[in-house]
């Protein structure tokens, strides 16, 4: 009788190479009782989640979020500009914030780092290359506008322009 040759089984196909990768994303897996010095949040069945209850005995590790509002090193960018925009800036802005605030409820890593004026653009910088994308087609459903995004995926980065010119 002939014997097999032991085989050891991997998960997945490991000649597929990932085609997206953030650089801040942890390599080895956290363990479950780990918590986010900064902003609170703790790693559970292998995400990051918001707690329900606060407690004490977490092992510190920063989050991916915190790493790169640290560092100045945002994944998203939006860039917010027109006429219109800048009539309405402070209405945008509220819309801006609203749809970053459901989405990190859902998705504590998606977060705004900095909102700033340069010049007649408002420029949003996020944490997540998703987030600037939703934002973006926030702004145009409720005001529509041009949406444009461009992904680089090598950089794990992603600049989206949303614009309307008439007042």
């Amino acid at each position: 009788m002939k014997s097999v040759p032991s085989r050891r089984y991997t998960r997945g196909n490991p000649l597929l190479r990932e085609q997206i990768h953030d650089p801040y994303r942890s390599r080895e897996k956290l363990q479950e009782a780990t918590r986010c010095p900064q902003c609170g949040i703790r790693y559970r069945n292998g995400r990051w989640t918001w707690p329900k209850t606060q407690t004490s005995a977490f092992k510190s590790h920063l989050c991916p979020a915190c790493r790169r509002t640290n560092e100045h090193c945002p994944a998203g960018e939006l860039v917010i500009s027109g006429s219109f925009a800048a009539a309405h800036r402070e209405e945008i802005l509220g819309r801006v914030r609203h749809v970053e605030e459901a989405e990190r409820n859902q998705h504590p890593l998606h977060r705004i780092m900095a909102i700033e004026q340069r010049g007649a653009k408002t420029v949003v910088t996020t944490t997540d290359i998703h987030l600037p994308h939703c934002i973006g087609h926030a702004l145009k459903d409720a005001w529509g506008g041009t949406l444009r995004t461009q992904y680089d995926l090598e950089g794990y980065f992603t600049r989206v322009r949303w614009q309307r010119n008439d007042a």
